[in-house]
């Protein structure tokens, strides 16, 4: 048996340069940090380089990556489709005051998977893409109002933090009919007023409440795949139902598809034959550097179009399609094809299931989740279908088993999502170091 304190004490011997350049960042960074998703107590790594499926760190260990910057390096690292592109219009120029031909070809590339996506804009992230769809049906449809669900992620944008995975307590509220919960300091006055919070999956409670607010209502926003949540399976049914009552009632819908995306060619919403109204993009799109888009209806995305005068919606940026974000997506989705999401997707479908029986022969209360070339770890005897149920997966456990990988050469945070370069043999080394890892297990 392997205590935490243990993993803990030789993870501090293997990466005494993270633990300097943490002492560092605390000078300049508040709680020497940037990107509260990647801190870990007592510190994080910080990484040197990566190559196809390893990361290096700054000292000089290599490790198995798994998280591949939260599912946006579909390819892994450095992969030299995107690495030549970005070498070849790099020397020409990073960003100009004007558009690039790059732009409209990922346009039509998006247009073309995502038939949904009538027109597109591109912005630098997802959380601007979130903010620039909620925007869009607020000014369509006339109402102020918007619906997520409980337990959500989908950006930093003040509609966004509320209910973004709250402790599950009395203030939640019922589970068919939650309360909306600020899940940040700071946010405008009347934010949590202005959002209806939902049930994921409860089909009856989720059309009960959104005709009751159908007035106020300009959208529904939904992450198909729960990621934040722990990659929570969509129901084909209940995302139906839902097309259909958005629909009914006037109501936009909303995909956000930043992460789920990477499901197929297609996103979820090709995967489950859903049309929603607007669809936010990022991540996979950018090839690993900083770039989204958002986009829908001819009619909705119109707001945006400057060409009969200034137009109903403004949204400039900086950094919108720039050529770098473009070229490295266009390599990335190129690189997809139907062929290489079959072969990641058969790869992780076997990854999964070789570490649920992993677990089980272990004696190991989990199961593990799979949806295309993504897998979740869950200490929980049954997958979850809702967030208060995925909220009772073990935070200590997860702890453990990521400091056990991380000082034996993997990184994976809850699951992860495997890219492109991984291979069987890569596959099995995480199953392989599991079943050691639990040799050692202290629960």
């Amino acid at each position: 048996m392997t205590t935490l304190a243990q993993l803990l004490s030789e993870y501090v011997r293997q990466n005494p340069r993270s633990s300097q350049l943490f002492q560092r960042a605390q000078a300049a960074l508040p709680g020497g940090n940037t990107r509260t998703g990647v801190y870990v107590d007592p510190f994080p790594l910080y990484m040197r380089s990566g190559r196809g499926a390893y990361t290096t760190d700054v000292d000089g260990n290599r490790r198995l990556d798994f998280i591949n910057n939260a599912t946006a390096l579909i390819l892994g690292h450095a992969h030299p489709a995107i690495a030549g592109a970005l070498a070849e219009h790099v020397e020409h120029g990073t960003a100009f005051f004007a558009p690039t031909e790059l732009e409209i070809e990922l346009a039509e590339l998006l247009c073309a998977r995502l038939p949904s996506m009538q027109r597109v804009r591109f912005c630098s992230s997802g959380t601007e893409a979130v903010l620039n769809a909620l925007r869009a049906a607020r000014a369509f449809t006339g109402r102020g109002h918007i619906a997520k669900f409980e337990g959500a992620y989908h950006g930093i944008d003040d509609p966004a933090m509320i209910s973004y995975m709250p402790p599950v307590d009395a203030s939640l509220g019922p589970a068919h009919r939650p309360h909306s919960v600020h899940s940040s300091a700071g946010l405008a006055p009347g934010t949590a007023e202005s959002v209806v919070v939902l049930p994921l999956h409860d089909a009856d409670a989720c059309e009960t409440i959104l005709r009751e607010n159908a007035a106020d209502l300009a959208a529904v926003i939904i992450d198909p795949l729960s990621t934040a949540t722990g990659l929570v399976l969509p129901q084909r049914a209940f995302l139906h139902r839902l097309r259909a009552v958005t629909r009914e009632l006037g109501i936009l819908l909303i995909f956000d598809e930043i992460v789920s995306f990477r499901l197929s060619m297609g996103g979820t919403q090709g995967a489950y034959e859903i049309d929603p109204d607007l669809t936010c993009l990022a991540k996979v799109i950018a090839g690993g550097t900083a770039g989204g888009a958002f986009g829908g209806r001819e009619d909705v995305m119109a707001l945006y179009d400057p060409t009969d005068g200034p137009p109903a919606i403004a949204q400039s940026g900086t950094y919108n399609g720039n050529p770098i974000a473009t070229a490295a997506g266009l390599a990335t989705l190129r690189t997809m094809t139907p062929e290489a999401y079959a072969t990641l997707e058969g790869l992780t479908a076997d990854l999964g299931a070789a570490l649920e029986q992993t677990f089980r022969s272990a004696g190991v209360e989990a199961c593990v989740v799979v949806a295309g070339s993504m897998f979740r770890i869950y200490f929980l005897a049954e997958p979850p279908i809702d967030y208060r149920q995925a909220a009772a997966d073990s935070k200590e456990k997860h702890r453990w088993l990521y400091f056990w990988m991380a000082n034996h050469g993997i990184a994976i945070r809850q699951g992860g999502a495997p890219s492109l370069p991984m291979t069987t043999e890569h596959a099995e080394t995480l199953v392989h170091e599991t079943g050691r890892a639990l040799q050692e297990w202290p629960f």
